[in-house]
Formats: structure tokens, sequence, C-alpha cells
């Protein structure tokens, strides 16, 4: 699933290529892919007004649309979860091939036309292309004023002011594992099973170590860690293992740089010791068990 990083790139790729441009029909719009909530019908929602913004909080993203007051008067809300993608597509361009990108990883990573789910044709040429190979993806159109009532609650590491007493009071005493804890989008909005993973390693702390034990360095050091993890993801793009892609189909280049997740059995890049995994919150978990040791199991 594509997390923070991976929807940020995905809205800094789309603010670049869509503002100002205006919305002229909707094509191949799947029912399954509208969120049972969301204003209807989707296309006289969207039709005629132009982008004025991209947002994103946590894995959520989504375009404000304008309308004659000049103010953003809709919303188009995005969650791409498992397999979503957003792809823009210039004029004169063939989607298939803007989805496959450069050095696709796995037969899922070249776009396959009955995956594709929306097209937002827009004037003046190009097209957004919403594909998803496991049809998990939603969108839906919404007043701006309720968009508080559909994004997650959890600080956005990126967004919202993070240290050490703020992630702890937004804990709130909970013995929960760490892991666990990272994942919860009500505490922290926008990490998943890979950044959970590698926030956790540089900040040297064990994945099952209750979160009610932590000393207040140790708070410091997790509020470090996830601002200083999430920016450097961001900055190359996100993590590609498989299916992801920005907006214009190209892989994220955080992978080579991934310290515990997806290598066990390897060795640490920090001390050598072979990368151990488990299972935590349900989700396979990898660690240093030297970096990140305490006993906690």
């Amino acid at each position: 699933m594509p997390e923070l990083p991976e929807v940020e790139t995905v809205r800094r790729t789309l603010e670049g290529a869509l503002l100002g441009r205006v919305v002229e029909r909707v094509e191949h719009l799947a029912p399954h892919l509208l969120w049972p909530a969301s204003v209807s019908p989707l296309e006289q929602e969207v039709v005629g007004r132009p982008v004025q913004g991209v947002g994103r909080r946590g894995k959520f993203l989504w375009l404000e649309l304008g309308g004659r007051s000049g103010r953003t008067e809709r919303v188009l809300l995005v969650h791409l979860r498992m397999t979503g993608r957003l792809l823009f597509v210039p004029e004169g361009e063939c989607w298939p091939q803007a989805a496959a990108g450069q050095g696709p990883i796995g037969s899922t990573a070249v776009a396959d036309g009955r995956h594709v789910h929306a097209v937002l044709r827009l004037r003046g040429g190009g097209h957004l292309v919403f594909h998803d190979v496991r049809k998990f993806g939603r969108l839906g159109v919404f007043p701006p004023e309720a968009l508080h009532s559909l994004l997650p609650t959890g600080l956005d590491p990126l967004l919202d002011p993070l240290d050490g007493q703020v992630l702890r009071r937004r804990a709130d005493g909970r013995r929960m594992a760490l892991k666990a804890l990272l994942l919860r989008q009500d505490i922290v909005a926008g990490v998943g099973n890979i950044y959970a993973d590698e926030v956790l390693h540089r900040a040297r702390l064990h994945p099952a170590q209750p979160a009610d034990s932590l000393s207040a360095p140790q708070w410091e050091a997790l509020a470090t860690a996830l601002r200083a993890v999430l920016s450097e993801a961001v900055a190359l793009g996100g993590t590609t293992l498989w299916d992801y892609r920005d907006a214009r189909g190209r892989p994220g280049r955080f992978g080579r740089f991934l310290a515990v997740y997806g290598r066990w059995g390897q060795a640490c890049r920090h001390c050598g010791t072979p990368i151990a995994r488990t299972r935590l919150a349900g989700r396979t978990t990898c660690l240093c068990p030297r970096c990140q040791g305490g006993g906690w199991v």
C-alpha cells in the first residue's frame, strides 16, 4: 500500500501538472470506485471546475475544485489503498506507456486497460487516469467542509508540529507495542508497514517494546526518526517494491536505502548483524536484533 511518502510524491507530481486545469469530462467511471457517501453524480460535480490545489493528509489525497465563486467548492478525495495509481498523461502520450514507467518491477507494474476505472479529460489536452489492479481504491466528491470528518485524526509527521512530548501525549499511556502504535492512523497518520520498520530501526527501538515504557529521550528519538525517514523517502520519490509509481509513471528510489524492511537474513547496514523477521500487529516485521535490542517479546 502506498504510504505517506508515496502519496506525497503523487501529490507533488499532480500539483505541477494540474493546477489551473479544468475538468472537461469524465470517462470509464466504475461504480465500485465511488465512496458510498460521496456527492452524486460525480460527473455533474467535477466537470467544468478548475483544479485550484492538491492536498494530502496521511495516505489521503484530494483535488481542490473551484467554481464561480472563485473559492474551492468541491474536493475530489482519493485513497489509493493497496494498488491504486493516479497517473497524469499529457496530450499525445498513450496512458499504458505512461503507467508502465521506467524499469517496471514485476508483472503487475505493467499497466493493463482492464484496470482503468476512471479517466478525467482535461481542457486543453491530457487526462488523469485512476488505475487499480485490485480494485480497492476509492474516490468521491465532497464539499470542502466535510474533509475534517473523512481524514485521519492522527498526527501527520510532515504537516503537524511533532516532537517527543507531542508524540507521547498522543500515545496517551497506551501499552501497545511500538509497531502497533505507529500503524494506528488516529495516532500517526500515513505510516504503514514499510516506514514503521524503518523508523523504529532509525530510532534504535524494538518494535515489540511497549509504548508506555519509553523514556523522554526515546520519545524524542522516535519523533526525530519519523520526520527524518519520511522526509528522506519523499526526497527520493517514495519506495517501489512492486506496484507503486508516481503520477508520471516513475518508480520511487528509496528502496535501495531501506535499512531493515524486506532485508531479513541480510547484514544490518549499521552493525552487520543479520536482519531478523517476526510478526507483530498482524504484520511481518523486520529489525536488527543488535541495534534494536532490549529483550522485548
